[in-house]
Parts: C-alpha cells; sequence; structure tokens
C-alpha cells in the first residue's frame, strides 16, 4: 500500500476573525495565511531527477544551489521510488523531511531542510545517504 499523502501546514497560529455580529451559519472567509508546506512540491520532482527522467537544473526554483549541486551528483538513469517519509516542523518558517530512496539494487535514506523564503517553500540542504 503506497503512503497516504496529505499537505500539512504550520504550526504557526493563525488569528481568528471576530464573528461575534456574525449569524451561527453565515460562510466564514478563508483566512489568509502562510501558504502551508506539501512535501510532494518537493518529493515527486525530487525523485524523477534522481532517476534521470527529469534534468536536475528544472528543481533550481525549489532548491537551493547546495542542494541542487546534491541532487544532481546523485543522479542516474535507474528505476527510483519514493519509500516512507516524515516530515518534522522544527519552526513555523523551517521544516525537516526524512525518508528512504528505492532503486533497483539498494534502498537510500536522505534528510532534507525546507526553508520559508517569502510566502514560498524552498530545500536549502539535501542528503542523500550511502
Amino acid at each position: 500500500m503506497p503512503p497516504r499523502l496529505r499537505a500539512l501546514s504550520s504550526p504557526k497560529p493563525i488569528a481568528a476573525a471576530d464573528t461575534s455580529n456574525a449569524p451561527a451559519n453565515a460562510p466564514t472567509a478563508p483566512s489568509e495565511g502562510p501558504a502551508p508546506l506539501d512535501a510532494r512540491h518537493f518529493l515527486f520532482p525530487l525523485v524523477e531527477a534522481l532517476s534521470g527522467r527529469r534534468p536536475p537544473r528544472q528543481l533550481s526554483g525549489a532548491f537551493a544551489p547546495r542542494a541542487l549541486t546534491t541532487v544532481a551528483a546523485a543522479a542516474t538513469p535507474t528505476r527510483t521510488r519514493l519509500g516512507r517519509y516524515r516530515l518534522c516542523h522544527v519552526s513555523p518558517d523551517a521544516a525537516e523531511l526524512a525518508g528512504t530512496l528505492h532503486m533497483p539494487t539498494k534502498v537510500r535514506a536522505f534528510a532534507a531542510r525546507v526553508e520559508r523564503q517569502g510566502s514560498r517553500w524552498h530545500c536549502t540542504e539535501f542528503h542523500l545517504l550511502p
């Protein structure tokens, strides 16, 4: 069974709007908080780049140059698929990802740090363990 993917939002509290005069069944306006971190935004293109189906330079918008260098060095034309992964928010503007990548001959672990820069999330560190 493949892992269930879900978008996790930042643990930063969002201020509630004043609804003291609103009727009980009135719809509330969506809050405009920071964009939630969706780990799939980084992981699916990463797996495609590592398996040679996508040029690593296409990740330059979401990956820092140092992380992109690591991805480009590890890219091989082999069938790679994403195993289980975990996402941990270490602060409202930073999160860490860890998981496994299943390759034809072995399983490798990875670790990544993702930080919010303005309204977007960027992968600042990426490490692929041997």
